[in-house]
């Protein structure tokens, strides 16, 4: 079989090419013959953006040392965080603008099927394709939206599910979130294991760059884009509770410092933490590059995961952590609930209180050992071939209803 990933709507944002790792690992994990091929957006309004791309593929290749592919999305990412998403054995593919395009590029390399479409395809497309919907995130906190933002998920999501003939989903929660606000919907909705797996590259002996930062030495983190619905102030609050019986604990925040939806949301949250006589040891270290993230996680003491909404269980953060065998504290949101890993505790959402608890708790117990390699290795790879499958029969599903 020779499938086509599609790159398009997750290159911008860094837990869409995790997401783009995660699909691509587990279809190789599943069935090694499929043949990958990565089609990234050709974008022509840019000078040289088709170059950038190939640049990109080439660097990749030289860092990984054997075929490698990641997406790419000119001007946005530097090519060293791209060669840092690297997955192998997948051709780089660019493609123009529009379904036209997409068509051919998909009868020029003879591919017989593509997946995930975050954006419907015409229902009558000539080549099988499975459908993406990451989560219904608009109808449980309606207030993080506009009104116009609201009705462009609503249709999407509508459209999505009249056209694709199989929807693939993160998570049970987000099939049930579909079956209540789109009952009869023509999909079939499937959700994929959880999936984490660790990048080879990730393994190994690292210093964490926590000194060079000024972090002491035992630090926790949580690892989210500043948005209004990841909960940082809870996460702020119940750090300043333990404070003063931890003196030896900081608290790293990764992630980018904005919210479109709030402009004067992180501002709000350095105040608090200003308030709260914690801001010197709550380090906000904005979007860093993914290597230097996943340092700081495997010296982390634990992940605190405080979302209050997420499309898969514990968010992108929880899948690091447990790929790497670091503990991690999530909210109890029932999407968050189905993750039943090694390690993975929960406190009551929004509970600055019951997270402090938990913490305390935490910090006080004498440190877990940490997993070996090959133990994560071998984890990793179980997890991918039981997401693969599930993409695997998504595709056949698709390619039966033709």
């Amino acid at each position: 079989m020779r499938l086509g990933v599609l790159a398009h709507g997750f290159v911008d944002w860094a837990g869409g090419i995790d997401f783009l790792r995660l699909v691509v690992e587990s279809l190789q994990a599943a069935d090694p013959r499929v043949s990958l091929h990565l089609l990234v957006p050709d974008d022509r309004s840019r000078p040289g953006a088709r170059e950038l791309v190939m640049q990109a593929a080439k660097a990749m290749l030289r860092v990984a040392g054997r075929r490698a592919a990641a997406s790419y999305a000119p001007g946005r990412r530097s090519v060293e965080e791209v060669a840092a998403a690297a997955v192998p054995e997948v051709e780089v593919i660019a493609v123009g603008a529009g379904e036209a395009a997409l068509l051919r590029a998909a009868r020029t390399h003879r591919l017989d099927a593509l997946m995930p479409a975050i954006s419907a395809l015409p229902e009558r497309f000539p080549v099988p394709w499975v459908g993406y919907i990451p989560d219904l995130q608009y109808r449980h906190l309606p207030a993080f939206f506009s009104w116009h933002g609201r009705l462009l998920a609503a249709a999407g999501a509508r459209r999505m599910l009249r056209a694709a003939p199989v929807v693939v989903v993160n998570a049970q929660a987000v099939v049930r979130d579909i079956a209540r606000f789109h009952p009869g919907a023509h999909a079939r909705v499937v959700a994929m294991p959880f999936g984490a797996a660790p990048h080879p590259s990730w393994l190994g002996p690292a210093r964490p760059p926590a000194e060079a930062l000024g972090i002491a030495p035992r630090y926790l983190i949580v690892c989210n884009q500043f948005w209004k619905h990841k909960d940082h102030a809870t996460a702020f609050e119940a750090f300043a509770r333990i404070a003063g019986t931890f003196t030896d604990v900081d608290l790293v925040c990764t992630g980018a410092l904005s919210d479109h939806r709030d402009p004067d949301h992180v501002a709000r949250l350095r105040e608090r933490l200003a308030a709260l006589g914690v801001a010197s040891r709550v380090h906000l270290l904005g979007l860093v590059p993914k290597a230097e993230q996943i340092a700081l996680l495997k010296g982390a003491v634990a992940l605190v995961q405080p979302t209050l909404f997420e499309g898969g269980p514990g968010g992108g953060a929880a899948y690091d952590a447990v790929s790497l065998g670091v503990p991690a504290l999530l909210s109890d949101i029932p999407v968050n609930r189905e993750l039943h890993e090694p390690g993975v505790s929960y406190f009551g959402a929004g509970d600055p209180a019951a997270l402090a608890l938990a913490l305390a708790g935490l910090l006080a117990a004498p440190e877990p050992p940490r997993p070996s390699d090959e133990r994560l290795r071998e984890a990793g790879r179980m997890r991918r071939r039981a997401a693969g499958a599930v993409l695997l029969e998504a595709v056949a599903v698709a390619t039966r209803g033709r």
